[in-house]
């Protein structure tokens, strides 16, 4: 019994130590272990740490140590996790990005949308997963918002931009990534933008996904770059974002966990910026008809 006690203990020990390399060094480098890293967010990673450190109590050294790192954990994980940033001003002129995982729902929650154009009052308007869009869903939004227009993409995408769209160019892999690349005019401005999805499979080759979104938004000179990315921001692979485009993240309010509803859990849902615009503020909103946050964020030219 005791023999068998050990043994769980080690494997736990052991678990817990592969874990935690995982997640502080090896993270996705390698997509034969990059599942460990995806199907394990840190928050799990915390609460397996303190069944851990509960079963080695009898070991007093051991014990204390493990206090320590789970402790250290958790204080990594909230400082990267949660901003402090308030509201703060928001410069009149600035141009406004709302990103939307609008799925979950058996119907496209079309009224929810109109209350946030309402409220933020979007230049650019992007979402994914809208299968259940339909051509009633469009006239309405154009109806109520005479000053936009709104089109449904492939890809189970819908956009809306405040002025006119002049172009679409749709790029897709089959369960890997859907991309449609957007251009618009706003107010006499030609702005540029893409929308992607990439496919939620943990066990799939995310570099080349990312990599291909990434790839595609600097070959058509995208100015922003919205989507569901369903992978970690602590992914290695968007570091090839860091020379051409800046994340929002750092200028969210509170967790920046966009996934599940209303537990921060995991930072799927992105969006970048290239320098023309100066990121200001990110703001997320929590739907029932979705389990990913809905972003709105204000840019500075």
């Amino acid at each position: 019994m005791k023999t068998s006690k050990l043994i769980l203990k080690a494997c736990a020990l052991v678990a817990y130590a592969f874990l935690l390399m995982m997640h502080l060094v090896l993270k996705d480098h390698f997509q034969s272990l990059q599942v460990f890293f995806y199907a394990v967010p840190l928050p799990f990673l915390i609460f397996f740490g303190i069944i851990v450190t509960l079963l080695c109590y009898r070991w007093k050294l051991l014990f204390i140590a493990l206090i320590g790192i789970t402790l250290s954990i958790s204080v990594y994980w909230f400082y990267t996790a949660y901003n402090f940033k308030s509201d703060g001003d928001i410069p009149n002129e600035t141009t406004v990005v709302l990103f939307w995982n609008a799925a979950d729902a058996w119907e496209f929650p079309v009224e929810v949308l109109m209350a946030h154009i309402k409220s933020a009052q979007p230049d650019i308007i992007g979402l994914v997963e809208t299968e259940y869009a339909s051509e009633d869903d469009l006239q309405l939004l154009s109806k109520t918002f005479p000053s936009y227009e709104f089109k449904i993409l492939e890809g189970f995408m819908m956009v809306g931009v405040k002025g006119n769209i002049t172009a679409v160019n749709y790029q897709s892999k089959e369960a890997s990534y859907k991309i449609n690349f957007v251009e618009a005019n706003l107010n006499g401005n030609t702005r540029t933008f893409l929308i992607t999805d990439i496919y939620q499979s943990p066990t799939m080759n995310k570099e080349k996904a990312i990599g291909a979104a990434l790839q595609f938004a600097l070959q058509n000179n995208a100015e922003i770059i919205m989507g569901d990315f369903n992978t970690p921001q602590k992914s290695v692979h968007f570091k090839r974002f860091t020379p051409h485009y800046e994340s929002l993240r750092n200028y969210g309010q509170g967790f920046t966990a966009t996934w599940p509803f209303g537990i921060p859990l995991l930072e799927l849902d992105q969006i970048f910026t290239n320098n023309m615009f100066t990121p200001v503020l990110l703001q997320k909103f929590y739907q029932p008809e979705s389990d990913h946050a809905l972003l709105v964020g204000y840019l500075k030219e």
